[in-house]
């Protein structure tokens, strides 16, 4: 990313969430028109600068800057799973849905490995082990945001029940 692109990225999204509570983005009012298009454009902005926030000093996956990276993925992506669980038609982001549950089995397993107490070199294969574990995780949790970026939408398929 060029420097000072993410500020003019991040303009259309502060507006679009000023308009979005005042009277609605996008020009539609219907939850199948503009309302599926605003989830998208609202999350897959904080989803992707999220994942690229990524700092300096997480190289392997472990660590306390890769936890705190991790940390702050998975907080973004539980904001967005609550908001689609308030949807009335949540039933049509089911990918969405899926795809955060996911992310938050792997980010609690990661902070219960205590993988922020691995070291990036390993002399014994128990910490070898641990610290692919946690590097796994931590490749899971990041790749997975990644992937819940392509999952915004909701399914064209009417929900039943």
């Amino acid at each position: 990313m060029r420097a000072g692109t993410g500020l003019r990225a991040l303009i259309p999204l502060l507006v679009c969430g000023f308009i979005t509570t005042t009277t609605g983005c996008g020009g539609s009012a219907d939850d199948q028109g503009g309302g599926s298009l605003e989830l998208e454009k609202k999350w897959h902005g904080r989803i992707s600068d999220a994942v690229n926030a990524k700092p300096d000093g997480c190289r392997a996956g472990v660590g306390s800057a890769c936890e705190t990276h991790a940390a702050a993925v998975h907080a973004i992506t539980e904001q967005l799973r609550e908001e689609v669980e308030a949807l009335p038609d949540k039933a049509r982001y089911r990918a969405t849905l899926d795809g955060t549950t996911a992310i938050d089995q792997n980010y609690d397993e990661y902070f219960g490995s205590m993988c922020a107490t691995v070291p990036e070199t390993t002399i014994d294969p128990a910490t070898t082990q641990k610290f692919v574990t946690c590097s796994g995780l931590y490749t899971t949790i990041i790749t997975s945001a990644t992937d819940l970026q392509r999952n915004l939408r909701p399914s064209e398929e009417s929900p039943t029940g």
